[in-house]
């Protein structure tokens, strides 16, 4: 029953595990792993992504305090941060870009609704450069003395979904590789290349999640307006359809405004 179960294991089970074990196994993934396999390490960046956590100390805190919801949400038990930042450093991130891929693929499919009326899609090229500490970030180097990386990126107008992304050192140019406003990462959970790839490829996971949910539950909800009510009620034991419901949200403004007693009343 949907009561049993929290917001976020509502949402993971939207995400098909099937096809991730497949391309875990195709690269040897949970390999010789005994309890954080890469499905919990998913499910981790995915939360903190959600909840916007600003670094990977942050996440381990928030997991900890839901210690015991924690293989009820799908993460296995007793995240540490050593184990977490073992997994993003030494895990090949083509586990996470095929599968963020493979969300690509199936939310810009369901989102697609032919306004342009063009027969075929209409495409945005950009790219986001994002500045790192060339100390901390060695093989980020952009100048003499400066760090940072590029994500260039192909995005779909109609569906609103990025359908091609290749991530480069900064001093790469659009034109040799091929900005994403909901696809937020405050700071990179690890300082190797491999950690900032997951990284980035678990938060494209996340956006597109949200996308598909919006499409399958026919939500009348901004990107913006799901996202902020995801980030805090992950833990919550409500279902998605009243978690989203707009009547309930008038309802409990209405109940705010009403002449009840309030903790701010003078």
């Amino acid at each position: 029953m949907f009561q049993d179960k929290f917001v976020f294991a509502q949402l993971v089970a939207f995400l098909n595990r099937s096809k991730f074990n497949r391309i875990v196994a195709k690269y040897g993934g949970d390999k010789y792993v005994k309890h954080f396999t890469c499905w919990n390490q998913l499910l981790a960046l995915m939360f903190g992504q959600l909840s916007n956590r600003e670094s990977l100390r942050d996440l381990i805190i928030a997991l900890g305090a839901h210690r015991s919801k924690c293989y009820h949400l799908g993460m296995g038990k007793n995240i540490s941060k050593s184990s977490l930042a073992r997994a993003n450093q030494d895990r090949d991130y083509r586990i996470f870009e095929e599968f963020a891929y493979f969300l690509v693929n199936e939310a810009q499919q369901k989102r697609k609704t032919d306004i342009f009326k063009l027969g075929g899609n209409v495409y945005a090229f950009d790219s986001t450069t994002i500045d790192l500490c060339l100390n901390v970030f060695w093989w980020a180097k952009f100048r003499k003395k400066k760090g940072g990386i590029k994500v260039h990126t192909l995005y779909d107008v109609e569906t609103q979904i990025p359908t091609f992304f290749h991530i480069t050192t900064a001093s790469v140019h659009d034109s040799k590789a091929m900005d994403k406003q909901h696809l937020k990462i405050k700071k990179f959970w690890g300082t190797t290349e491999n950690a900032v790839r997951i990284q980035i490829y678990a938060a494209i996971c996340a956006y597109c999640l949200v996308a598909i949910i919006q499409h399958d539950m026919k939500l009348d909800r901004t990107t913006y307006e799901v996202l902020q009510i995801l980030s805090i009620s992950l833990t919550d034991k409500t279902h998605l359809k009243d978690l989203f419901n707009k009547t309930n949200f008038q309802y409990d403004k209405e109940r705010c405004d009403s002449n009840e007693p309030s903790l701010f009343d003078f």
